[in-house]
């Protein structure tokens, strides 16, 4: 119980830290680009990278446009954009990105016509931020899947770790079978072969005592001859016993040894089923995480 206890207590403790979600915030402020400054909004981007967000606001503010986003460090503009989501027509966006601890700050600005902005309080401004905020929960939902993705594929090793250890033990298991089957086999032959040599042995006694009773050399001789053949046949059967009692001896010694690489095995397959049950759990954490990020 402690062996499964001690490992649930640490990854209670550290999972709120690991892997919750982060809310998205906004923060209404002003920043200058050439001699302009430009009322906007910055957007949090939670566990984000800045280049991968650079990457792709750049797109997503050139969608639909054929004018090409200047980029300069980490600031972006683009003139004559085509947001009908912020504003019916084109507009001037100057944004900037900065890397904030564990998140991504995204500030953007809109010149809807010459000196007039997207200011809080108009409509473009609540248009603009519902547009930050979409952008900024599909960068960090893109985030939590791959987080998610990664600790999915994670586990899926370690099950497949788990039913190859499983495959494992049921191999040894029917090397086990084997090996009884061999010396179930060895003694019944060793079973038959000793009465087979009983019998050599009655032979054996009987032509000794021929032997000793015949005076005709003829005779003899062919005794003898009968005794030559009889002891072959007795040390081919004495040779075949211990043939046997080998195979026995060493299908006893491959089953000790076998059943103590199970031991072995099922102590790892103990360990995996702790392992994969925790890591079911930073899945199922990971899960809520993007379910949480959708709904936001």
């Amino acid at each position: 119980m402690k062996k499964l206890f001690y490992p649930l207590i640490i990854l209670g403790l550290l999972m709120p830290f690991a892997n919750a979600q982060k809310p998205i915030t906004f923060n209404d402020d002003s920043q200058v680009f050439g001699n302009v400054d430009f009322p906007g909004i910055w957007v949090s981007i939670p566990e984000a990278n800045a280049e991968v967000v650079m990457k792709n606001w750049e797109k997503t503010i050139q969608k639909g446009t054929k004018s090409k986003v200047s980029v300069n460090g980490m600031d972006a503009s683009l003139f004559g954009a085509l947001i009908k989501n912020v504003y019916d027509g084109p507009v001037n966006i100057e944004s900037r990105i900065r890397n904030q601890d564990s998140l991504v700050l995204l500030f953007a600005g809109v010149e809807l016509r010459r000196g007039e902005f997207a200011e809080k309080g108009t409509h473009e401004y609540d248009r603009l931020k519902a547009y930050l905020k979409d952008f900024a929960k599909s960068e960090y939902l893109k985030v939590a899947e791959d987080q998610l993705a990664a600790e999915e594929k994670k586990l899926k090793e370690m099950e497949k770790e788990l039913s190859k250890t499983r495959k494992g033990k049921a191999k040894m298991e029917k090397t086990v079978q084997s090996s009884n089957n061999t010396i179930a086999a060895e003694n019944d032959k060793i079973s038959s072969l000793r009465k087979q040599l009983s019998v050599t042995d009655e032979q054996i006694d009987h032509i000794s005592s021929r032997l000793s009773e015949t005076q005709d050399a003829e005779a003899k001789k062919s005794w003898q001859s009968e005794m030559k053949t009889a002891q072959k046949k007795k040390k081919s059967q004495l040779k075949a016993i211990n043939s046997s009692e080998n195979k026995i001896a060493k299908a006893k010694d491959r089953i000790r040894d076998t059943k103590n690489t199970i031991d072995l095995n099922l102590g790892s397959q103990d360990q995996m089923s702790v392992r994969i049950n925790e890591q079911k759990m930073i899945v199922s954490q990971y899960q809520n995480k993007v379910r949480t990020i959708q709904g936001y």
